[in-house]
């Protein structure tokens, strides 16, 4: 499936809540993948190989690959909202990646 240009964050003037982690690895494409089709199966979800967007009625999450990392992005209108889609994305990429043993750590 193909993502459309993904809207670059919004500014904090905005009011938006937001968190960010960032971890080492060189599988980032194949998490996207993952969590992105996992996803599908309940909200709305679209990515490529470098980029990805999850997108929940309370918020959202913007996934970015590089060589050695990927990076998750979490916002959401209140603080509530934020921390139910960071739990959500931290135990489904800390499944995906049991084998690999890495955790995922938000900023």
């Amino acid at each position: 499936m193909k993502i459309q240009d993904v809207q670059q964050p919004q500014s904090e003037d905005n009011n938006v809540c937001c968190k960010l982690a960032v971890i080492a690895t060189v599988d980032a494409g194949r998490f996207i993948r993952r969590l992105c089709k996992h996803f599908t199966h309940r909200v709305p979800a679209s990515w490529d190989d470098k980029k990805g967007l999850i997108e929940f009625a309370m918020g959202r999450c913007i996934l970015q690959a590089t060589d050695d990392s990927l990076s998750l992005r979490c916002e959401a209108a209140n603080d509530d909202d934020l921390l139910e889609i960071m739990q959500t994305m931290k135990s489904h990429f800390e499944r995906f990646a049991e084998k690999d043993q890495l955790c995922l750590r938000w900023s």
